[in-house]
C-alpha cells in the first residue's frame, strides 16, 4: 500500500511537471521562399506612404498549463510601401523560428503621419506568395492647440489625444501660455484630455471636442482652462 502511495505521489509531482515546462514547436526549415504584398490605406483610399513594413520571425512554444505562445525572435528583412501604399518583399525562412510576421511600424511620435492599432499578421502560405492589405488606418496631420490655463491649482496636466502617439513631454506644469502639437484625422471631431492627480490621490479629467479639421494641412486651436473642467474618474 505504502508503494502505491508513493507511485501516486510520483505521478502526480510529474503530472505538474509536464504541465509547467513549456515545450518548443519544431522549426520551419531553412531556405523557404515566401513572397509578401499588399496595400495601407486609410478608410477612403488615401495610401500610406514611405513606412516601414517588416518581417519578424517568432517562436513558438506548448505549455500544458497555459498553451504556450509565440515569442519573437528576430527581424527577417523589411522593405518600404510606395506612393499608393504598396508594398512587395520577398524573403528566405532561417531555420529558426515556428512562424513569420508582417508588421507596419508605428508612426514616428515627433512627425506623426498616421494612427493604427493593427496587430501583427502571420505570413501563411510559405513558399508561394501571402496577400495583406488593409484600409483600417487613419492618416493623421498636426494640430497645434495653444493653452491658456486660467488660475489653475493644481499641476502637472498630461495632454492626450485620441489618435496622438502617447508622448511623455506631453505635460502643461504652470499658468503660463503654452502650445503642443497633436496629430488628428480629419474627418472625425476630435476629443483632447487633460488629467492630473489631486494631493488626496484622487484623478480628474477635464474633456474638450472640437470639429473635424477637413483639411490635410496644419491647424490650430486654442483651450481656456479652467478649474471647473475638471471632473472627477471615477474608478
Amino acid at each position: 500500500m505504502k508503494n502505491l502511495t508513493n507511485l501516486l505521489i510520483s505521478l502526480a509531482i510529474a503530472s505538474i511537471l509536464l504541465a509547467t515546462i513549456g515545450c518548443e514547436t519544431d522549426n520551419i526549415k531553412s531556405g523557404i521562399e515566401t513572397r509578401v504584398y499588399g496595400k495601407f490605406t486609410d478608410f477612403y483610399n488615401t495610401p500610406v506612404v514611405n513606412e516601414k513594413v517588416r518581417i519578424g520571425e517568432y517562436k513558438g512554444t506548448f505549455n500544458m498549463n497555459n498553451g504556450g505562445g509565440e515569442y519573437f525572435q528576430k527581424w527577417i528583412d523589411s522593405t518600404y510601401t510606395n506612393a499608393l501604399g504598396e508594398y512587395d518583399i520577398t524573403f528566405k525562412t532561417s531555420g529558426e523560428g515556428t512562424s513569420y510576421q508582417l508588421t507596419l511600424d508605428d508612426s514616428p511620435a515627433i512627425l506623426q503621419k498616421y494612427w493604427v492599432s493593427l496587430p501583427s499578421v502571420e505570413i501563411k502560405n510559405l513558399g508561394s506568395s501571402f496577400n495583406y492589405s488593409t484600409n483600417a488606418i487613419l492618416i493623421v496631420y498636426p494640430c497645434n492647440i495653444t493653452f491658456k490655463p486660467n488660475n489653475i491649482l493644481v499641476f502637472p496636466l498630461r495632454v492626450s489625444a485620441e489618435t496622438t502617439l502617447y508622448d511623455t513631454t506631453f505635460e502643461i506644469r504652470s499658468n503660463a501660455q503654452t502650445t503642443k502639437t497633436i496629430f488628428i484625422d480629419k474627418y472625425t471631431p476630435q476629443n483632447l484630455y487633460l488629467t492630473r492627480i489631486k494631493a488626496n490621490g484622487l484623478f480628474q479629467r477635464a474633456t474638450y471636442t472640437f470639429p473635424a479639421s477637413n483639411v490635410e494641412t496644419l491647424t490650430t486651436q486654442n483651450i481656456t482652462i479652467n478649474e471647473a473642467d475638471f471632473l472627477d474618474i471615477k474608478k
